[in-house]
């Protein structure tokens, strides 16, 4: 989870780990266990995480209290994501996207990610590449 300290234009910098991985009651849904590494050198705030690919979603979760995460610190936290896929399948552009809170102003953090559903039919993730963006660049706030 290595990654360089970036300059303050460019944004907030985190990684993403899949820790555990658990099957739920209900059929499709899996509870999936994240660790999120702050590499940036100031505080960052994690408000809200949302997964919205069709074969690896989960509703928004707004965090209460919002884990604040100082230079080099981790925080965990679980999702129930709907992957009800054949072993085998390969989806390579999933997303696990992040509201912050960076130097008092509103971040998204969008990991890309690659899933394969692994032959016990569980899904196994792993992180393609990490961009940023100010909410509200573009004019929408939401």
């Amino acid at each position: 989870m290595d990654r360089p300290e970036p300059e303050k234009d460019h944004g907030p910098a985190i990684s993403l780990r899949q820790g555990a991985t658990n099957r739920a009651e209900v059929h499709g849904q899996w509870l999936i266990s994240w660790e999120v590494l702050n590499h940036a050198a100031e505080p960052i705030t994690i408000v809200a995480v949302r997964l919205p690919h069709g074969q690896f979603k989960s509703a928004e979760q707004h965090f209460t209290p919002a884990p604040q995460l100082s230079s080099g610190e981790t925080a965990q936290f679980q999702t129930s994501v709907h992957c009800d896929e054949p072993p085998g399948l390969v989806t390579e552009n999933a997303f696990v996207i992040f509201t912050v809170d960076w130097l008092a102003t509103a971040w998204r953090i969008f990991v890309r990610i690659r899933v394969v559903v692994n032959p016990e039919g569980a899904p196994e993730t792993t992180t393609a590449l990490i961009t940023t963006q100010k909410v509200g660049f573009s004019g929408v706030s939401d």
